[in-house]
């Protein structure tokens, strides 16, 4: 019998939605050819306007709002609410704890999960991106702190551009106190308890209220930037900060939501040529709310109205303006062909895994225990995964829930 680890407050919900990705016939999986702002999304601006005024921006949707974009945004835009004008912490999410804080190196003297500010520690924690140390792991490097600032582990770029040979990422995944709950309160923080969860066969079920997001990081000296002179043009197009001593434009974002039970997954870009020269080119961007013309092969767009409105009343800074959704996803296959999701720099230029091979609900589908501790993320060293996951290797294992973060359990 399979037992089910449920917060109080996990609602799983099964809604009949619509994907905007889907195949073109012909053409193996894409997401959706939309040339102009069409009636649908006319009607679908018109909805949003009407149900905008109704609801509090910085507080995030508890259930699917309008359209999946629509979902995604409200999420992106609470979670990046302003908290202080000049000074770390700036927004919401980095509030957030840094998932290295929720795995403790020797789970023998407990869980001690520190707050964002905690003086034990250095405030901002960024690292290298275990997706691309898992698949190179000679590309880790060390980022010096400047100024008495804390030293960085990150990672040089899997496949950086021709003119940024030296590009230099670092990444963080926050994690809401709904996911940290969870965590923290099924056990789920150390590796024998993951162990006796897949030895009982325990489905995992983190609660719909949980979110993370996963911000990488470039690192500006590493493209020929001075820090103590960056043009405007590059801070009025990206979200720029100094940490540990050092200049960082915040270029590629993942954002996850349990609203749906296999997540909501949403991923964004700053408008940039200098930081995301890649943007869309790939596999096309597709936004029925935020964006007009609805999709680009890497052109700019501009806000709809409601996501403006949205933004205004959120008080976002000037620069978050300037950021859009790449695509969403919910389902690994549409019309008997795998969808596609994936960001220029999070995916792309950072692990070097090639976009049309890149679903995000699929890789972290694989995510997964074994009974002994073993992890699942050995099973995605040399496999880019799409489509449905494949089964796990015997009913010794279990799924996590899509949750990656919980392969750091010690």
């Amino acid at each position: 019998m399979k037992i089910v680890i449920l917060s109080a407050v996990a609602i799983l919900l099964s809604l009949p939605v619509i994907s905007t990705l889907i195949p073109q016939s012909g053409h193996g999986p894409s997401r959706t050819v939309v040339a102009s702002a069409s009636p649908q999304a006319a009607s679908v601006e018109s909805q949003a306007a009407s149900l905008g005024s109704k609801q509090n921006p910085c507080s995030p949707p508890t259930r699917l709002t309008g359209t999946l974009e629509e979902t995604a945004w409200r999420i992106w835009v609470a979670a990046t609410c302003p908290v202080n004008p000049n000074q770390y912490p700036y927004v919401v999410w980095e509030n957030w704890l840094e998932q290295d804080q929720m795995y403790p190196q020797d789970p023998q003297n407990g869980l001690k999960v520190p707050n964002a500010l905690a003086p034990s520690g250095p405030a901002h924690l960024l690292h290298a991106s275990p997706l691309a140390l898992t698949k190179h792991p000679e590309l880790t490097t060390i980022v010096p702190g400047l100024l008495g600032g804390a030293d960085q582990n990150c990672n040089k770029s899997g496949t950086p551009p021709p003119n940024q040979p030296n590009l230099t990422i670092c990444e963080e995944v926050r994690l809401n106190g709904s996911t940290e709950d969870y965590i923290a309160g099924t056990n789920l923080w150390n590796r024998a308890g993951q162990a006796q969860l897949a030895a009982a066969g325990a489905d995992i079920q983190f609660p719909a209220s949980s979110v993370e997001i996963k911000a990488d990081w470039i690192q500006l000296s590493s493209i020929g930037y001075n820090c103590s002179s960056l043009p405007a043009s590059l801070t009025r197009s990206v979200h720029v900060e100094t940490i540990q001593g050092d200049c960082y434009a915040l270029a590629g974002m993942h954002l996850i939501s349990k609203l749906t039970k296999n997540w909501i997954w949403a991923t964004f870009e700053a408008q940039s040529s200098v930081t995301n020269p890649n943007r869309c080119k790939d596999l096309g961007c597709t936004d029925l709310f935020g964006s007009r013309p609805v999709q680009t092969f890497g052109a700019n767009t501009q806000l709809t109205q409601p996501l403006s409105n949205l933004m205004t009343a959120a008080n976002l800074a000037p620069e978050w303006r300037n950021y859009r959704l790449d695509g969403v996803q919910i389902l690994f296959t549409q019309g008997g062909q795998p969808t596609l999701l994936g960001n220029s720099i999070i995916e792309g230029e950072n692990a070097g895994v090639p976009l049309k091979e890149s679903s995000c609900i699929s890789c972290h589908a694989v995510s997964s225990i074994k009974s002994d501790g073993t992890d699942g993320i050995n099973l995605i060293s040399t496999v880019n995964p799409v489509g449905p996951p494949d089964p796990l290797p015997s009913p010794d294992w279990i799924r996590r829930d899509f949750v990656w973060s919980l392969f750091l359990a010690k």
